[in-house]
């Protein structure tokens, strides 16, 4: 299956822009008196008829005279081809810089060579290459010749590559665990960590994808609301029953109702009232039937009441190569790829990472690969391989060279000989458009989804 799709900036964005007029309940000839521009100038960069820069200049205007941000309007141009980004090894190792650090035994020394690698302005990603400069005899984790960072608002998945120490702290403490190629982690945000080399004659690198989650897109309310309030709302997740409680008094806040008008609810539907004040008080775990009584009281779907207790311990996975999950894609007696599932967590239930190896000689024997995740992809090995486009496009990845490739664009990969296994990279993650975000527009009239991302009409 293709689906494609020309990528008409300026119509799309002329198409969002009137989208948003209609939810202003503006018209072109309104506009036109309230922006003081001329209703010819607002009817093509509507339609998208105008350059793109008069229909990012329509957008600046509609920002700056309506009740809107320019950042829910705006749509940045696609630095894309079809939909793939490709960067060359050579072109990363341009961006090379080398940041040191202070190290808590009082020395200053070279510790980290970044590498940029491919990133584009529609993606989540922020990929680099990071080079340990600085090497440890040991792998002590409260050694004084390490320096942790303070962590940051990314999410980071790290493959290794070579003989590196991974560090991070817990609630204070600082652990340790030494990693070789093919093993990964995943660390949670605000996670204080450091990565050092153990072997002086070879150093080693991690690929650390950092990318951002909801929160990141969330941003602006949050700075809004401000981190005490923020706090307040997300309240403790340390196990299952203050997660629940937490969520359900969201739900119950949002509703104006007290858990004691939500027992009550209950025990009209028929629940003993001590049982309904033992769940609305979290003393008492609810069954899935109760849930749904609880959710119907509500005017929630169940799953809206379903917690989970907070992320990973410390909000560190470690997966280590020997204890992957490895499989055939696709599945049978001649896959075109072999799997190896990296470091996952249920805390971030759509972040898939592979080290994908490529069995295929030719497109023939290759497998197609679609999803609705941004996908970054990194060759870490010696091998080259060519990166297949569906509309026949092709890219050739050698040895340290990386691609971004946009939701539901189909690829595939080829090996160029049947004695080489090019080994891969591969992260995927959401970003903005989430199962949640996906959800919802599943539950639009089907006739008119299509109008949501290329608005042509009035609203009336």
């Amino acid at each position: 299956m293709t689906i494609a799709r020309k990528w008409d900036y300026a119509k799309i964005l002329g198409a969002r822009l009137l989208s948003e007029a209609n939810d202003l309940k503006r018209t072109p000839e309104i506009m036109a008196a309230e922006l003081r521009l001329s209703v010819d100038f607002i009817r093509s960069a509507l339609a998208g008829a105008t350059g793109a820069a008069e229909v990012q200049a329509l957008a600046r205007r509609m920002a700056e005279v309506y009740p809107i941000s320019l950042a829910s309007i705006w749509l940045e141009p696609d630095d894309t081809v079809d939909g793939i980004k490709h960067m060359s090894a050579a072109d990363a190792r341009a961006t090379a810089r080398v940041i040191p650090r202070s190290l808590p035994d009082g020395r200053t020394v070279p510790y980290f060579e970044y590498w940029d690698t491919a990133m584009s302005r529609t993606a989540p990603f922020k990929p680099e290459v990071v080079r340990q400069l600085h090497v440890v005899d040991d792998s002590d984790a409260d050694n004084p010749a390490v320096a942790f960072n303070k962590g940051h608002l990314m999410h980071q998945l790290t493959f290794y590559v070579g003989e590196v120490n991974f560090y991070w702290k817990v609630n204070g403490v600082p652990r340790c665990a030494e990693m070789n190629t093919g093993d990964s982690s995943y660390v949670v945000p605000f996670v204080p960590h450091s990565f050092t080399s153990r072997n002086p004659d070879k150093p080693g690198y991690i690929i650390a994808v950092t990318y951002a989650g909801p929160v990141r897109f969330a941003l602006d309310d949050f700075c809004r609301v401000g981190p005490e309030a923020a706090d307040a709302l997300a309240g403790s997740n340390v196990d299952r029953n203050a997660a629940f409680l937490d969520l359900l008094d969201r739900h119950l806040a949002a509703e104006s109702l007290s858990r004691e008008e939500l027992a009550e609810r209950l025990t009209d539907r028929g629940l003993d009232r001590g049982r309904a004040e033992a769940l609305t008080s979290g003393r008492q775990a609810a069954t899935e039937s109760e849930i749904v009584a609880m959710a119907t009281c509500l005017c929630i779907r169940p799953k809206d009441l379903m917690a989970s207790a907070g992320n990973d311990e410390g909000g560190v996975v470690v997966t280590r190569a020997a204890d992957r999950v490895v499989r055939g894609y696709p599945s049978g007696n001649r896959p075109a790829y072999r799997l190896a599932e990296l470091a996952r967590t249920p805390y971030q239930p759509q972040l898939k990472a592979f080290e994908l190896t490529v069995l295929a000689d030719d497109a023939t024997h290759s497998a197609d690969m679609r999803h609705g995740l941004h996908e970054y992809i990194f060759n870490y090995g010696e091998a080259e391989t060519t990166l297949h486009h569906e509309n026949g496009r092709k890219f050739a990845l050698g040895a340290g060279d990386s691609a971004y490739v946009r939701p539901m664009v189909g690829r595939r990969f080829t090996r160029r000989s049947a004695t080489e296994e090019p080994s891969l990279l591969i992260v995927r993650v959401p970003g903005a458009m989430t199962e949640a975000a996906i959800e919802e527009f599943g539950g639009f009239d089907r006739s008119g989804r299509h109008r949501v991302t290329g608005e042509s009409t009035r609203w009336y």
